[in-house]
């Protein structure tokens, strides 16, 4: 009885340590996320920046919480996710913005000069 009662407890315990595994498609999506970000200069929008990172830094504890058989691993991973996306779409906004606003510029130039 002894020996069946230390036997499952040693499952169990096994169990409770076992890695949590994200799916590589979304570990991928989420990375390409990020890429796409800084590709389109998530960097050098205040917001944008502020997202990029923390897309970054829910990636590495998504992996961590992973390898230590968190169950919320998958969650902080959707949430990278998110934050990189946010980042790409601020980027982006912010690229239409400053195009926009030179536009309106130019505009304002040539309606100065007159239309002959």
């Amino acid at each position: 009885m002894m020996k069946h009662l230390m036997t499952a407890v040693a499952v169990v315990s096994l169990a409770g340590c076992a890695a949590v595994q994200l799916a590589p498609d979304r570990l991928e999506r989420s990375e390409a996320s990020i890429r796409g970000a800084e590709e389109v200069g998530a960097a050098n929008v205040p917001a944008a920046k502020l997202h990029l990172q923390l897309a970054k830094d829910q990636t590495v504890a998504a992996k961590k919480l992973a390898a230590d058989g968190d169950e919320r691993a998958p969650l902080v991973l959707s949430r990278a996710e998110a934050d990189a996306e946010l980042a790409l779409v601020l980027a982006r906004e912010a690229t239409v913005h400053a195009a926009a606003v030179k536009a309106t510029e130019e505009l304002q130039a040539v309606q100065a000069r007159g239309t002959p």
